[in-house]
């Protein structure tokens, strides 16, 4: 044990230990020593354990993890001296401090890392459960399923005084992770057609593991789908399940009821899961669009924005046909899809029917709002010479919409008309005059 961490030294050794700290205390994130927990007891705290929680800090953020790994080790010690209350109050940092340091240390061992979760979650009684969590994450990604089941498996069957809702909330969600491993096991039994090497009992005795562990799984997510919350992978899995032994209906009843249960937060995976089931078994038009309608609510820049375009663009109703080309507008508002060229090939494609049918007022609504800064994101000097170094087709698509959205004034459309080969040249001049021909129509 470092000396300078030791409860027995004396004030003015603390004084010194705190004072040489401060002289060059390096780059760290900012701590206050006399508070670490934001609590009033924290005033029983001695001068050297907070200095010596504070050197802690500092060699975690510096990635010192043999230097902090001796610095927990003292940080216990001299909260383990003055009261247990005290170590269990801060039992959480040492957790978190205590993985953070074997997950990075060079001489960790999987070992140690159980171990050490095994020792807090006596500290921590509290804490049992989110420790095993971290503990069988840990175990996973260590190759360590079967011990990554078994912490589960033991958590599951945890109980310390009365439950609390957050405690059963957590128990659901140990009882879904094991449900997910359940799933794996199911997905390495399940039958695969008639295997010519196995023989009648080993096919049956497979298919009875496989049918165990789906049940099982499937009982622990409907049970974690009954509290409010994100459980993507939990919902994937279980539709997986439905779907194999032929419960399609089931599964669009979780689906549906996961995007649109008001108590869920705010989702758009739970739309996109529902839109990709209803589309893989053959749902109309009118169903896949409700669908994307929300999607298109929650994040406009999202990739099935494209389908839903292509979508409304099928309907006969006028206000759809507007609408998709409001969502391709929509699309292009976002830097991520600036040189997609499916999106303006979409966006050059409705501008041309619109102007086709007439209906340039749809056009006028959706350019009024981006006519002030569209110019500036997608048509100056700078993306012309830069698009048609990267993509001479979509450089030409982009010069097609613009002068359908600015006329041939647009700089950026004479650039490229320019430097456009004579092919190129007589697409553009066969928008310019479906341009002409609207304005003729369209005086105004």
């Amino acid at each position: 044990m470092d000396s300078d961490c030791h409860p027995d030294q004396s004030n003015e050794e603390e004084e010194e230990l705190v004072e040489e700290h401060n002289e060059d205390p390096g780059i760290f994130l900012p701590v206050k020593p006399t508070d670490i927990y934001g609590t009033s007891k924290s005033q029983s705290i001695t001068k050297s354990t907070s200095a010596c929680y504070t050197l802690l800090h500092e060699a975690v953020c510096k990635n010192q993890w043999k230097r902090a790994a001796e610095l927990l080790s003292c940080f216990v010690q001299t909260l383990e001296y003055q009261s247990t209350e005290l170590l269990r109050r801060f039992a959480e940092v040492i957790w978190r401090a205590g993985n953070k340091i074997l997950l990075n240390h060079p001489e960790s061992r999987p070992e140690d890392m159980n171990v050490f979760n095994e020792t807090m979650k006596n500290i921590s009684v509290k804490k049992y459960l989110q420790i095993s969590l971290e503990q069988a994450f840990y175990q996973l990604c260590s190759g360590q399923k079967e011990e990554a089941y078994r912490t589960l498996s033991v958590s599951e069957s945890w109980r310390f005084g009365s439950i609390s809702v957050a405690q059963e909330k957590l128990l659901k969600l140990v009882q879904a992770y094991k449900g997910l491993l359940d799933y794996q096991s199911w997905l390495q039994r399940r039958p695969q057609g008639t295997d010519s090497e196995m023989d009648y009992a080993s096919r049956s005795s497979t298919s009875q593991d496989a049918n165990s562990f789906s049940r099982q799984a499937s009982i622990a997510f409907q049970e974690i789908l009954q509290f409010p919350g994100v459980w993507d992978p939990f919902v994937l899995s279980y539709v997986e399940l439905l779907e194999s032994s032929g419960r399609a209906d089931k599964a669009e009843v979780v689906l549906t009821e996961y995007a649109y249960n008001n108590k869920n937060p705010a989702n758009p995976n739970a739309h996109v899961y529902l839109y990709e089931f209803k589309k893989r078994n053959g749902a109309t038009c009118d169903a896949l669009i409700k669908v994307l309608k929300v999607l298109h609510s929650l994040v406009p820049s999202h990739k099935l924005m494209l389908d839903y375009s292509k979508l409304l663009r099928k309907s006969e109703l006028s206000e759809h046909q507007q609408l998709a080309l409001q969502v391709v507008f929509d699309l292009l508002d976002y830097s991520g899809w600036k040189q997609n060229m499916k999106a303006w090939r979409c966006l050059a494609n409705q501008l041309k029917a619109s102007l086709r049918c007439g209906q340039t007022s749809w056009v006028q609504e959706s350019w009024t709002s981006r006519r002030d800064w569209w110019p500036s994101y997608h048509f100056t000097k700078f993306h012309v010479g830069k698009d048609w170094l990267n993509s001479e087709e979509l450089a030409v698509k982009k010069a097609s919409v613009a002068i359908m959205l600015q006329g041939t004034a647009c700089f950026y459309f004479k650039r490229v008309y320019i430097l456009g080969s004579s092919e190129q040249r007589m697409a553009l001049d066969e928008v310019k005059e479906l341009w002409r021909k609207s304005r003729r129509g369209n005086p105004s």
